[in-house]
Parts: structure tokens; sequence; C-alpha cells
């Protein structure tokens, strides 16, 4: 199975903002490592989160829905402006909270960023809720994540205005983590672990359906009880344990299940460890209110396993495309920022950047190749 050319695209896309992410990291090294909350770690975070991780998505999300569903992709047209939105929106949202110049590129992020949602989710929430033909068993985790997704962009909307006026109507700290659990959760992570059984597992027996459903269960209590456990901190911390624990056993029967499979390969091996070390650090948040923790955890996650879960689809989609020098540079940017932030060596993270660069440059060459006839 080959990616469509509109995946194929938005691939293109995120290889090129892996890239500048990785630039970003080098001549930036030292600002990134203060705090998870100084603007340049905040801005670095959305260049990633919306131009790397985002943008994949969007084109596997085109690519597989119409199969789960049996349902084309409404107004196709309509695709390549989400795909240009979304680079404004990005290099906006990056550029508003790293300059000086925040209002009014902000302002262009919010158009960006709520064009390229609004038409996506018009699309793929038509697909997934319309009845099809197909009806996968993995459509219940794919709606979990586009409703997610339909939180964050609502929450999003919120934090652009507090950054161009200086205003939040709410707790920040239970907002900006429903706004997280939500995005990295509930969209980008069900969604990648839908993906990822989609390759593995192609049939399903009546057991595992119900599992998956009980599965799906834990997911949504999490999904529901996190921002309610977040108006309790930092007063009730052990509320943090209650709250992700329907999730955390989700997420775990969600990797399993895709293990057992069979069908796997060395990024979703490593996608697991960094999830691992990512549970684990979540674990001591309630017993060490220090930001390190709250930094290993975004490291882990994000450029650990969203990244090589992200790979992992792409190698089990074009098997050989990605070689061994790429998994060998991708793992090493991974181990270099892990060890910036113990060290605080700004060094460390200026040699996870250019990894990261050049991890990104063999992505896209690999994305260039044709498929062999």
């Amino acid at each position: 199975m080959t990616p469509l050319p509109s995946a194929g695209r938005f691939f293109t896309a995120a290889a090129l903002h892996l890239a500048l992410t990785g630039i970003v990291l080098i001549v930036r090294h030292e600002e990134w490592l203060q705090t998870p909350l100084d603007p340049a770690t905040v801005a670095t975070a959305h260049l990633y989160l919306l131009g790397v991780l985002t943008m994949a998505l969007f084109g596997a999300v085109y690519h597989l829905l119409p199969r789960w569903t049996g349902n084309p992709v409404p107004w196709p047209r309509l695709v390549p402006w989400v795909w240009g939105w979304l680079i404004a929106g990005a290099l906006s949202v990056y550029l508003g909270i790293g300059t000086s110049l925040h209002r009014w590129f902000l302002l262009l992020a919010s158009a960006g960023v709520g064009v390229a949602f609004g038409i996506f989710l018009a699309q793929t929430l038509w697909m997934a809720l319309r009845p099809g033909t197909a009806g996968h068993p993995l459509l219940l985790l794919a709606r979990i994540a586009l409703l997610s997704l339909t939180g964050v962009l609502a929450l999003g909307a919120i934090f652009l205005g507090e950054y161009a006026h200086g205003f939040l109507p709410y707790d920040r700290l239970a907002m900006v983590g429903s706004h997280l659990t939500w995005g990295l959760f509930g969209w980008a992570g069900v969604m990648l672990m839908a993906m990822r059984l989609s390759l593995a597992a192609p049939a399903w027996t009546e057991r595992q359906r119900g599992l998956l459903r009980l599965t799906a269960a834990g997911a949504v209590a999490s999904l529901l009880l996190i921002p309610v456990g977040l108006f309790r901190l930092p007063e009730e911390p052990g509320w943090l344990w209650l709250t992700m624990a329907p999730g955390a056993a989700a997420m775990l029967t969600l990797t399993l299940a895709a293990r057992r499979a069979g069908g796997g390969n060395r990024y979703w091996d490593l996608a697991d460890l960094a999830g691992a070390g990512a549970l684990l650090s979540l674990l001591t948040w309630p017993v060490s209110h220090a930001a390190e923790w709250r930094f290993l955890f975004g490291l882990l996650w994000l450029p650990g396993w969203s990244l090589s879960q992200l790979y992992g689809l792409y190698a089990a989609w074009r098997p050989g495309r990605l070689g061994r020098l790429h998994l060998m540079t991708h793992a090493s940017g991974l181990l270099l920022l892990l060890l910036a932030l113990p060290t605080n060596w700004s060094r460390f993270s200026q040699g996870a950047g250019a990894l990261l660069l050049i991890s990104a440059l063999l992505f896209l060459a690999a994305l260039r190749e044709k498929p062999q006839t």
C-alpha cells in the first residue's frame, strides 16, 4: 500500500518542517532549554506539532479514512487549500510566539490554522459520521481522535487570543493541560495507534472487536476526566494518577495488540520504548513538581513516540525506503535531545538539531523515490 498523491504532498511538507525544526534547534539551542513554557520552547513545539505531526497525520487520514468508511473525501479540491493554510498557520504560530511581532503573526496564524482545521474537520467528520459501506472496526478510534481534534481547535483559539491580547478566561493549568491532553493523546495518540493497527492487523475477530470497544471507552474516560483532575492540581496531585489510568491502560492495550499482530519495524519498537519512558515520567508528576519531568515527558512523547510512529507508518507503507542510516540518525538525535535536558549542555541540543535535520533530508529523499514497477 503506497500513499496517495494527497498524502505524499503532506508528508513532503512534514519532512521540510522537520528540517526547519532541526535548524531552529541548531540556531536557538540555548533558549529552549530554559523552561518548558519559555516562548522559544512553546514556539518550537508548535512548529513541530503543526508543521510535522499534524501535517503528516492530515495526509495519512486523507489516505486511510476513505478505506475505513467506504466514503470518498468530500470536496477534494479543498485538500490543497488545507495543505497551504496549515503551512501558513504553522510558520505564523512559530513566528508569533517566538518573535516580538506576535500580534500580527498570530492573526495570520488564527486564519491559517482555523481554515485548515475547519476544512479538514468538515471533510473527515462527514466521512467518519456518515454511514458508509466499509465499517472498519478502527473507525471508532478515528471518531474519538477527530472529536478530540475539535476540542483542541476550540482551545487553541482561546490561546491565540491570550498570546495576542494577554487574557485567558479560565484556569491556565486546566486549559493548557486539556489542550495538550486532547491533542497529544486524543488526536495524535489515538489516531496514530489506529493507523498502526490498520497496517498490522487487517482482520479482526469478534473478540478483538469487543476488546477494541473497551479500549476506546478507556481512552474516552481519560479524555473526559483529565480536564477535571487538572482543576485540582497542585493541591490534590493524586487526581492525575486517577484520571490518566484509563487512558494509559487503553494505550498499553493498543500497543500490545499491535505488537501481537506482527508486521512491526524498528521505528515502532523505538516508539514503544519512548512511550514507556513518557508514561514513567508522567507518573512522577504527583510526586515531584519539577519542570524537568514535564519537559522530559514532552521530549519523549513528541519527537520520541510520535515521530517514531510516523516513520513506522511510512516504513510499513513503503518497505525498504527508509534505510538503516536513517534509523540510526533518528535514534541518535532523540538520544542527544534527552541528554541535553539533565546536562543542560546546549551542544547536545545543537547536535540533536543537526541529526534531526539530516534525518529529515533522508526522509525527503525517500519520499522522492518513485515506486518500483
